[in-house]
């Protein structure tokens, strides 16, 4: 019987700090935000959890602000038009959707396909 040894490099004590640097910085990327901490409009709904945003966005594809994480909700805030710059409050967490706002607060949804990351947006 022939016995193959692990072809797998061995973990050195720099790889496994680069390792643990890359998985905290995605840890925090994805922060929970308290749902309490964020202030709605009337007739926001609330989502069952939120994680935090730290990306600047602008609208890629004109969309409606809906009043729930769907594109079946009602939309409640107009439009945003391509090119607007967006306050994105928070993430829904488990969804590609985030809550926009205004003046802190946030007034509805959008689907997150609708956005760019400001540095990538092309006018």
């Amino acid at each position: 019987m022939k016995i193959v040894q692990n072809s797998l490099p061995r973990w050195t004590p720099t790889l496994s700090a680069a390792l643990l640097i890359l998985w905290s910085m995605a840890i925090a990327q994805s922060a929970d935000l308290s749902a309490d901490s964020l202030k709605l409009a009337p007739n926001v709904i609330k989502a069952p959890a939120y994680e935090a945003v730290e990306t600047k966005y602008i609208v890629a594809n004109g969309t409606s602000v809906y009043a729930d994480h769907s594109f079946s909700s009602m939309p409640v805030a107009g439009e945003l038009k391509r090119g607007d710059r967006v306050d994105v409050l928070a993430k829904v967490k488990g969804w590609e959707w985030v809550l926009v706002g205004k003046d802190g607060s946030g007034i509805g949804y959008v689907s997150i396909s609708m956005l760019s990351p400001q540095d990538k947006y092309i006018p």
